[in-house]
């Protein structure tokens, strides 16, 4: 959105017909200091999940031949904990994308489907859905919230 709030300003953004609601976007140093602005233990819980994901990505690249690829696959998730720890909304996007290329790598090792796999890619769905779709997440990486109220 091109159009941000300045510091000390609030946008409301259009209504939904349905249902009344409406995302209202306030600046960064509001949303971080509203108490629903901090991390709690959902988001740590993520993070953590995210550094042992590098972790053990980190371990296949030293095991399995130095292949570029497998580094390139171990430091995502690492940026992906270190953004969401920092508060960064690109580190929404980099969660998303692991949950794709997850569902990816399932699809196509399909002949080697373990359960692992299968709880991996269920483990980052989660962690995607509740990125995108919590009001905590949504204030925190995104500066939004939804309100029934204010002007017309």
């Amino acid at each position: 959105m091109s159009d941000r709030p300045q510091e000390g300003q609030v946008y409301h953004g259009p209504r939904d017909p349905v249902t009344g609601e409406r995302w209202v976007y306030v600046g960064r140093e509001r949303a971080r200091a509203h108490p629903q602005g901090q991390l709690g233990g959902v988001l740590y819980l993520i993070v953590l999940y995210l550094v042992a994901l590098a972790g053990l990505r980190f371990y296949e690249f030293t095991q399995f031949g130095y292949a570029p690829l497998s580094l390139l696959a171990s430091l995502v998730p690492m940026f992906g904990a270190l953004g969401l720890y920092f508060r960064l909304p690109l580190a929404v996007a980099l969660s998303v994308l692991l949950f794709a290329v997850s569902g990816y790598q399932l699809v196509t090792a399909i002949g080697g489907l373990s359960a692992l796999g299968l709880l991996q890619l269920l483990a980052s769905g989660a962690m995607a859905v509740y990125l995108l779709t919590s009001a905590k997440a949504n204030l925190i990486y995104r500066h939004r919230y939804r309100s029934f109220k204010g002007p017309e």
